[in-house]
């Protein structure tokens, strides 16, 4: 179990760190000349309905690996790191990562429509990468389920916030375009050694 949510953990930041996460919301941000204290508001307003979309289909793959697992008792031991182990090949070897709305500055409007337009982007913009975790999570009940959700939700939207408030402040050494041009195949390697792992880890 400890592999999962320690896998888990490395994709939640990885995605987080991908600037198509949050340069978005930065973006607009400047272009709207919010304060610190706003955009790092409107990140996570915008990360809620992210992650929000990301549990809501990782909730019904975590119910089915559970279900699966009452019923073939080889699923939990074999076929959930197997399914870690084949996805994660699949996505090393897919090309460039997800994307996210373009960060391209924007007119001026109101606030609420602004905030709800990024936020109703980013929902219908799942990260589909998690989600075998979600499934291998599920396989040892609700707790673990739940646990997983949390800390995908923790980790995202404190590592969204904390970049926004620090490209904002003015800190852009950060070079984060080479992350997001890998980003497929960084996740593929997390999803291979958790994988792996659990042929040889208890779950």
């Amino acid at each position: 179990m400890l592999e999962l949510l320690t896998g888990a953990f490395l994709l939640s930041l990885l995605h987080a760190a991908i600037p198509n996460h949050w340069a978005p919301v930065l973006a607009v941000a400047r272009a709207e000349r919010w304060p610190l204290r706003r955009a790092v508001g409107v990140t996570v307003a915008a990360g809620l309905a992210h992650v929000l979309s990301t549990v809501l289909l990782g909730l019904a793959l975590g119910l089915l690996g559970w279900r699966l697992s009452a019923r073939f008792s080889q699923f939990a031991g074999v076929a959930a790191p197997a399914l870690l182990v084949v996805i994660g090949l699949l996505y090393a070897f897919s090309g460039p990562g997800h994307t996210h709305p373009d960060p391209s500055p924007v007119p001026r409007r109101s606030r609420g429509r602004v905030v709800l337009g990024l936020a109703a982007t980013m929902f219908l913009a799942p990260c589909l990468e998690i989600q075998t975790f979600f499934l291998a999570a599920g396989t040892h009940g609700t707790a673990m389920l739940a646990l997983l959700m949390a800390t995908y939700l923790v980790v995202s939207l404190g590592a969204m916030s904390v970049l926004v408030a620090v490209v904002y402040s003015g800190i852009r050494r950060l070079n984060l375009a080479s992350l997001a041009r890998h980003e497929r195949r960084f996740t593929g390697a997390v999803l291979v050694l958790v994988g792996l792992a659990g042929f040889f880890v208890d779950w």
